[in-house]
């Protein structure tokens, strides 16, 4: 009984809490199933903890040596063509026992160095300002996904993620900084969901700090480039009024630079899959305002969750089959946008249009307001 209920119960389970979100009495099994994931690790397979910690304590090292990795996988696709890469990739990922993530053309290369600030600005004051309701900074918080993969080599808009996030703040006249040392830095969700809690903590206590130094103790809003890393970290820092200070992109910017921004519609029908964690963060009527802005038929996919999971969809593909069995786009879709990296890979994997960061389109079709 045990091992029936092993696979399709502990390891096919996205454990995003959605199921909370329909059961009646709000029970969320995910959380349960993270917490058999921990008691599993710590007594069956201790290496695991071990391993997590080590990469915990030398996240910088991880944030350096991923993107070349993929884009070395990107540049031999693009060399060696799908069936050659997809043909080793599948050895690789059954002698492996699934630990080693399942290739499909749509992953990501390598993402691009973090773009430089732009320079403080000199202008006036906005009515915010003066008001005192925004100091008219923030914080920025990349998160490692973003830090770590770029753009599907096939899609045509190859910017980053930050690149696109800080565009957008110079029209808005928003000074940014990032947190000190922000390439160790991360929230612990990509070792919470596998069970490993010391690592998670680990990694969410020195956030905290760094966040709190950049924020002036919550001074100035942060915001976070993932959905799912910004409600974990959200659920998980100490501080209480840390958290007043932290938003999603899409609820920062309907909060803060409808005064600073006019939007434009320069797209004719795009699609939004609004993730998990914001569903839960109650963003979605947020998020279709904000894009229907910039567009003139905003369609959503209809997908509760496309069951990544992180990389959990990766090596378990069928997590992602069936959950995105059901995803069918209208044709006159050209663009489809969400704020998890890992869930527009796997959303453009099992679709004909590519899915990137809604940052993106804000930056393409926001202007700054005249005053």
């Amino acid at each position: 009984h045990a091992r029936r209920v092993r696979t399709p119960g502990l390891d096919m389970c996205a454990a995003d809490g959605m199921c909370q979100e329909k059961c009646p009495v709000k029970i969320n099994t995910g959380e349960l199933v993270k917490t058999i994931r921990e008691e599993k690790l710590r007594v069956a397979s201790p290496l695991s903890n071990t391993v997590a910690n080590a990469i915990a304590k030398n996240f910088y090292w991880f944030d350096v040596l991923t993107p070349p990795l993929l884009s070395a996988v990107s540049m031999a696709h693009r060399l060696l063509g799908t069936t050659i890469v997809g043909t080793v990739a599948n050895l690789a990922h059954r002698v492996g026992g699934g630990l080693v993530p399942l290739w499909n053309p749509a992953l990501p290369s390598g993402a691009k160095p973090l773009p430089p600030l732009p320079a403080p600005r000199t202008d006036a004051p906005s009515e915010q300002q003066k008001r005192g309701l925004f100091t008219g900074k923030v914080v920025y918080m990349p998160a490692c996904v973003t830090r770590v993969m770029g753009a599907t080599a096939s899609d045509p808009v190859q910017a980053s993620v930050p690149e696109a996030f800080l565009s957008l703040m110079t029209k808005a006249g928003i000074d940014v900084v990032y947190p000190d040392s922000v390439r160790s830095q991360c929230c612990g969700i990509m070792f919470h969901s596998r069970g490993c809690v010391d690592a998670s903590n680990a990694k969410m206590e020195e956030l905290e700090a760094k966040l709190l130094e950049a924020s002036d103790n919550g001074k100035h809003p942060i915001v976070c480039d993932t959905s799912p890393c910004l409600k974990h970290i959200k659920d998980h820092i100490k501080d209480p009024l840390l958290k007043f200070a932290l938003y999603e992109p899409v609820e920062f910017v309907s909060t803060f630079l409808t005064d600073r921004v006019d939007f434009h519609k320069k797209k004719k029908a795009v699609a939004v899959h609004v993730p998990c964690s914001a569903k839960k963060l109650k963003l979605e009527n947020q998020f279709q305002a904000l894009v229907s802005q910039c567009a003139d038929d905003v369609v959503p996919t209809g997908v509760p969750c496309c069951g990544m999971a992180g990389d959990r969809g990766l090596r378990l593909p069928e997590l992602t089959g069936g959950a995105l069995q059901h995803l069918n786009l209208p044709a006159s879709v050209t663009d489809a946008y969400s704020t998890s990296r890992t869930c527009e890979c796997s959303l453009t994997n099992n679709s004909n249009v590519h899915f990137r960061s809604v940052l993106h389109l804000l930056d393409e079709c926001a202007t700054p307001k005249q005053r």
